[in-house]
């Protein structure tokens, strides 16, 4: 025999000699030590039990998610967050607050689950889509989050910010006339002062000018329709 075979045998009759070596020669992961949560530590202990009677106390949930922001516990928050989904529906501040840690963390599949969770909550919060949109970009998945920028612009086609983040998704897939007419109905709906900025105005004639784009076709009528027809109600 090999000396790695013995020295596999002697090791394997060793696990097996005793309960406490048995332990010390397991296969099983350690557990992940428990998060430090320095001072707070005694409030979080105290929501937790809290929540584990009641676990849908959205106000204990909600200043145990602010906690564990407020302490970096990311991991904990994303749990919590989770947990109360699970049982008792979404949270919107769990979630924003779930965003806002992994955005913040990098953690970028943890961060487009809650943003899609607040869009899930409230489809026609312009907000909610913009985050969505800035997580798939972090993704690499420039088409979903020009579809979802698109979808926070039509909802509020006055706000420059969203105006920047669509344009610049639409540049990074190359799509001028999609920008470009994102910049004309941004002028349509903005306030007088930024619509007429210079730097609104420049973007608007320097994309013009080099961009050619179909002109929107106006609707025609059926030829098939006769005049009278088409005045009987």
């Amino acid at each position: 025999m090999s000396a790695s075979f013995h020295s596999a045998f002697r090791f394997a009759v060793l696990c097996l000699s005793s309960g406490a070596v048995l332990g010390a020669c397991s296969s099983k992961a350690p557990e992940e030590p428990e998060f430090d949560h320095g001072l707070k530590k005694p409030l979080v202990r105290k929501l937790r039990e809290d929540l584990a009677e009641t676990p849908c106390d959205k106000a204990k949930a909600q200043q145990l998610g602010q906690l564990l922001l407020d302490t970096g516990d990311m991991k904990g928050l994303t749990r919590v967050t989770d947990t109360f989904g699970e049982k008792c529906g979404p949270n919107l501040v769990l979630l924003q607050l779930a965003y806002t840690a992994n955005a913040r963390a990098g953690e970028k599949e943890l961060a487009l689950k809650a943003a899609t969770g607040l869009v899930a909550a409230q489809p026609d919060n312009a907000s909610y889509h913009v985050w969505r949109g800035l997580s798939l970009e972090a993704l690499g998945r420039t088409e979903e989050s020009a579809a979802d920028l698109q979808k926070a612009f039509d909802l509020q086609p006055g706000q420059r910010p969203i105006l920047n983040a669509l344009v610049k998704a639409y540049d990074a897939l190359g799509k001028p006339c999609e920008a470009l007419a994102a910049y004309q109905r941004f002028v349509e709906k903005a306030k007088p002062s930024e619509a007429k900025s210079a730097e609104v105005q420049g973007q608007l004639q320097e994309r013009a000018v080099k961009t050619s784009c179909p002109a929107q076709e106006a609707a025609t009528p059926d030829a098939s329709v006769t005049p009278e027809a088409a005045k009987a109600p």
